[in-house]
This record gives C-alpha cells, sequence and structure tokens, in this order.
C-alpha cells in the first residue's frame, strides 16, 4: 500500500478498481463547477466593476431620487437609500469572485480554469443586469465599455457550466476564503 491509497482512505483490503469509495471531509473539500474562462474577460468584467462603482449614482443622489420616487409613485413605499444599498451589495458581492479568479490564473496565462460555486452565476448574473439597467438608463451616465462582451461570453459559459450536471470535488483552499 502507497502512501497514495493511504491519502485516499484505502486500506488495501479491496481489489484495485472494483467498488471502491473515497471519504472527503466536508470541512475541507466542496462540489465546485470547473469553468474555463479567458484573462481578458476576467480582466473586463473586473474593468466593469471599477467603472460601475466610480460612475456617479443613485447612492450620490439618494435624496433627490427620494423625492422622484415619492412624487412618481405616491402611496407605494420604496426608500431610495435602501435601493442604492441593494445596488452597492450587488457590486460587493461579485467583486471577491473576480478578484480570486484573477489570482488563479497566472499572470502570462490566456487562459484556465477556475471554480464557481453554488449560487456563483447568480450573483455575477445580478451584477451584469444591474449594469445593463444603468446603462439602458439615458439619467444614468454609466455606459457599457466596448469590452463588456467578454463579461457577456463568460456569464454564458458560467450558466452552461453550472445547468450541466457535472461538479467536482476541490479542496477549499483552491476556492475564494471571503465566501
Amino acid at each position: 500500500m502507497g502512501i497514495l491509497d493511504t491519502m485516499l482512505g484505502r486500506d488495501g483490503a479491496t481489489p484495485s478498481g472494483e467498488g471502491q469509495t473515497y471519504t472527503l471531509p466536508q470541512e475541507t473539500h466542496e462540489f465546485v463547477y470547473p469553468i474555463a474562462v479567458r484573462r481578458t474577460e476576467l480582466e473586463a468584467f473586473a474593468a466593469t466593476l471599477e467603472t460601475e462603482a466610480e460612475a456617479p449614482s443613485l447612492e450620490d443622489n439618494t435624496a433627490d431620487v427620494q423625492a422622484v420616487l415619492d412624487e412618481v409613485l405616491g402611496d407605494v413605499d420604496i426608500d431610495a437609500s435602501e435601493l442604492a444599498a441593494t445596488r452597492k451589495q450587488v457590486r460587493a458581492d461579485t467583486e471577491p469572485v473576480i478578484a480570486h479568479w484573477l489570482e488563479q490564473l497566472p499572470e502570462d496565462g490566456e487562459m484556465g480554469v477556475v471554480y464557481a460555486r453554488e449560487g456563483t452565476y447568480s450573483t455575477l448574473l445580478s451584477f451584469v443586469k444591474l449594469c445593463r439597467q444603468r446603462d439602458d438608463d439615458s439619467t444614468d451616465e454609466f455606459e457599457l465599455s466596448e469590452e463588456f462582451g467578454a463579461v457577456a461570453a463568460l456569464l454564458t459559459r458560467l450558466k452552461t457550466a453550472t445547468d450541466s450536471q457535472y461538479r467536482a470535488v476541490v479542496h477549499t483552499d483552491l476556492l475564494d476564503p471571503d465566501r
């Protein structure tokens, strides 16, 4: 029995390849979706995060926006501050995912594999939807960059991967520690 057998929990009693199972500790391993990514896609996503954060937004004008909401919606109670906080949270949830993925790829590498946890697609989709809404709003100064197509390509690949049944088990050291 070799060191690999010991690491994988094999006791040597079962003939090789016949009905062996391995138990990995749940505290240190997690099911994930492996996603092929291009560095340019991640850099485009990071640039979009930065641009969205720097563009004047609802957060800067909550008093004016609240006055308009109150006037237009009348009896409907919508708090502009809560709406601004929600938008900010969408960005805050997305930033660590993209930052971690960028760290996972070699600086000189064009392509690589990152691991998406359950819920990662919906997190990134929420941010992309926010950006598209802001871009469509003629009163908002935010504009999507030309490289936004790379963000959309990454999101499409992520959706395809997370819709499949294929998942991998990886050690949690390879995953984003902030999530």
